[in-house]
């Protein structure tokens, strides 16, 4: 019997970070089908030890800990990713965080592109047939909601 070619500490940061579900449970059948391989080479050597419990409980537990989901609001002036921010909002995924709706143009991004290449995702694009009338979308702006994974450390 050989020995798990993928890491545990591996697999939970790749899948972590990509959030991707199909990918996460082909990954997680495969790690868990290597796993089991290696623990009963380990049975046929002397056995298990509490140790290798330990390490991959660990390893699962403190690589997922600390990852928190941060949203960024942005309006803009078209639906277009391209086009010129109105105003931005950003929750951040801690105790306390008291978010304000910001119109001053001091923002890291200028357009949902720029955020985008900064590692932003997408999750919400404006509904492009909106049920009101242009003169009120020129308060608001047409909102994308995008997300950031990312390591938070207390």
């Amino acid at each position: 019997m050989s020995q798990p070619v993928l890491s545990l500490r591996h697999w939970v940061q790749c899948c972590v970070s990509n959030w991707d579900n199909e990918r996460f449970m082909k990954t997680t059948r495969k790690i868990v089908e290597q796993w089991v391989d290696a623990a009963r080479f380990k049975i046929t050597e002397g056995g298990i030890v509490d140790e290798d419990l330990d390490g991959l409980l660990s390893t699962v537990q403190g690589s997922t800990a600390s990852r928190r989901q941060r949203l960024l609001y942005l309006h803009a002036d078209t639906p277009n990713i391209k086009s010129a921010l109105v105003s931005m909002y950003l929750h951040e995924p801690v105790p306390g965080d008291n978010t304000q709706l910001s119109t001053t143009p001091e923002w890291p991004y200028n357009t949902v592109h720029d955020a985008m290449i900064d590692g932003w995702r997408v999750i919400h694009f404006p509904q492009q047939m909106a049920p009101f009338d242009d003169r009120e979308i020129a308060v608001l702006g047409y909102e994308f909601i995008l997300e950031k994974w990312e390591d938070y450390h207390e």
